[in-house]
Formats: structure tokens, C-alpha cells, sequence
């Protein structure tokens, strides 16, 4: 496969040519580091027992917003090479943070003002003052904490850390299972550790709570989870030392679909044996949808016949555990040849 120069649209109407395969895929695709992984270590290496290095890490905006909220609060990142070093120090406060539209840093750095010498203020995009953080501001405010946001319950916002912290916390995590994940990341520095019970009717993206505990556990953190609304971490040092960030699955999505409108195969490098990514759930569907997938020395390889050699079978699918694969499917199925 060699790479297109496309156009950019100009404006309602404008009209892309999208690339069109000549004949049957034969593509190795290397596709970048996971974006949520890839700030959820940069946290923990933050709050970690010794300096850790992340290789595979995400550079984009998201990543960089993450880096520059750290270098705020204190710590020290050297992304400047392939693999990044994050040397922690104490969380300092007296500062401002910008979290532009990034989720991960609206949401995961707050609660590490609980573990600073000071307030730290929050702001960022214009179209991140309307995005939900009511519930998480709250939970903070229940850990004792103090939050001045003139009753929005939306960016800006600013954190007082409090004298003291309990050892449990109620969330409502129905508009974003993020608000789970900040609390998770921080819990194990915390005095007592942290007890997090979700309150809400529904959790979207319960892959993504999955993900941090595991993250958390490759700390060396002991996670428990005695019902499926409950967390527990118990407090203790996170120890990191070396981490490689794994390949963003999702991000995979458009190109292990390829065959199966095209033909051919298109093999993918790094996919892990075993992850808490929603992205991993793509070859199981994929398979009922008309390909052969395998994984072999940490490459899934995907090969179909494509629409010219028998079609794509449609689907019946609950994706609601990886809302963020919906689109890839999506896809797919408005180009099935039968309806299941």
C-alpha cells in the first residue's frame, strides 16, 4: 500500500475522492500506541516509587495536554526521544492546568489535587466547558476536598486538596465512566487507599475501568472488585520501572476491515495476546462477519474475500461494552450482502 495525498474539504458539499483498492490487500499496518493507555501511564508514572520509561506512548494533542498538566503539577517528562521519561516528584499546586478537549486530563488530573500542596485550577477548550463534570467534582468534594466552580458543575473549575481523605467515595459514573478511572488512578496514594462505588443506572465503557485496573495492578497495586460496581484499592507504592504501550486496537478498526470489503489481507503487528482494549473484541466480530483472523508471534492477520468474492454477512451485535468500534462496524454492515 503506498500513501494518498487527499484533499481537505473546504466546506458543505466539498467532494472527497476516497481511495480505491486496484485489486486484493497485502498490507502490514504498524498502528500507533493506545491513546488511553498511553495517559493512564503517564499518570501513574507521576505518582510512581522511582523515575519509569514509556516506549509506544501516543504523541498527540490529548498525550501532549497530559504531559504539560504533569509538567505543571510538579513532574518532571522527557518525551523529547522514542521513549519517555517520567521522573515524579511532589504534586504542586498554586498553579493553572489547561486540558483542551482531552477527557483523560479533564478527568484524571483533578484527583491528584488531593495529593498536592495547594489549589490547582482547570480550565480548556470552549467546547470542553459543556462536557459533564458534575459528578466527579462532586466525589471530590465528598473526599473533602474543595471545589469552586459556581455551581456549573463544567470546566473551569478550581481544587482545593483537604486536610484529610476518606477511605470511600459514592460516583455517578453514567455520563462517563472516566469519573471511575481519576479516582481509581489516584486511590492507591491515598492514606487509607480507596473504596469507589458507582451509583448510577448504567456504565458505558466498562472495558476502560477494566483497563486501569489492570494498569493499576501492573504497578504492583492490589485492585478488588467485590461486585460489579465496586472497587477497591489498597494503598501502597506504584512501581512501573519500564512500560511499552500497546497498539491503539480501535485505531486498527478501518484497516483489518479493509479486506472484507476488498479482498486480500492486512496483517497488524504488536496486537497483544491478551488486553483490556475494546478494540480487541474486532476479530471475534469480524470472523462472523466473513473473515479469517489469526494471531500468531504478536500479529493478527486478517484476510477475507471481499465483496467480489462472497460478501460481507451482517450482523446482530451489542456494542455497547466499546462504543468507540461502533463507527468501524457500522461500516461494514451498511455493506452487507445479507442481513445476518
Amino acid at each position: 500500500m503506498t500513501a494518498v495525498d487527499l484533499p481537505r474539504g473546504t466546506g458543505p458539499g466539498q467532494v472527497w475522492p476516497a481511495p480505491a483498492a486496484t485489486g486484493p490487500l497485502d498490507a502490514t499496518v504498524e498502528v500507533p500506541g493506545s491513546k488511553s493507555l498511553t495517559n493512564r501511564f503517564l499518570v501513574l508514572a507521576a505518582m510512581a516509587d522511582a523515575p519509569v520509561t514509556i516506549r509506544g506512548g501516543l504523541t498527540s494533542r490529548d498525550s501532549e495536554l497530559m504531559i504539560a498538566a504533569l509538567r505543571a503539577l510538579g513532574q518532571e517528562v522527557d518525551d523529547s526521544g522514542e521513549a519517555w521519561a517520567v521522573t515524579p516528584g511532589p504534586v504542586r499546586g498554586g498553579v493553572d492546568v489547561f486540558c483542551g478537549l482531552a477527557g483523560t486530563v479533564m478527568r484524571f488530573v483533578p484527583p491528584l489535587v488531593l495529593l498536592a500542596d495547594g489549589p490547582v485550577s482547570f480550565d480548556g477548550d470552549p467546547e470542553a466547558r459543556v462536557r459533564p463534570m458534575g459528578p466527579l467534582l462532586d466525589a471530590l468534594r465528598a473526599l473533602g476536598a474543595t471545589v469552586d466552580d459556581e455551581g456549573r458543575g463544567t470546566l473551569p473549575f478550581t481544587v482545593t486538596p483537604p486536610a484529610s481523605i476518606p477511605a470511600e467515595v459514592d460516583v455517578d459514573s453514567s455520563a462517563s465512566s472516566q469519573f471511575v478511572t481519576g479516582l481509581l488512578l489516584v486511590a492507591a496514594r491515598l492514606p487509607h487507599g480507596l473504596t469507589v462505588r458507582h451509583t448510577g443506572e448504567r456504565l458505558p465503557s466498562l472495558p476502560h475501568i477494566d483497563m486501569t485496573c489492570e494498569t493499576l495492578r501492573q504497578a504492583g497495586v492490589r485492585v478488588d472488585q467485590p461486585d460489579e460496581r465496586t472497587w477497591v484499592v489498597h494503598p501502597g507504592p506504584l512501581s512501573l520501572g519500564e512500560v511499552r504501550v500497546e497498539p491503539d486496537l480501535s485505531n486498527a478498526g478501518p484497516f483489518i476491515a479493509a479486506p472484507l470489503v476488498a479482498g486480500g489481507t492486512v496483517r497488524i503487528p504488536g496486537w497483544p495476546a491478551r488486553t483490556t482494549q475494546p478494540g480487541a473484541l474486532f476479530p471475534q466480530i469480524l470472523e462472523r462477519m466473513g473473515a479469517t483472523c489469526t494471531l500468531e508471534d504478536g500479529v493478527l492477520t486478517v484476510s477475507a474475500p471481499g465483496l467480489a468474492g462472497g460478501g460481507i454477512r451482517g450482523i446482530d451485535a451489542d456494542l455497547s461494552p466499546a462504543g468507540e468500534i461502533t463507527p468501524t462496524i457500522a461500516a461494514l454492515c451498511a455493506l452487507a450482502t445479507s442481513p445476518r
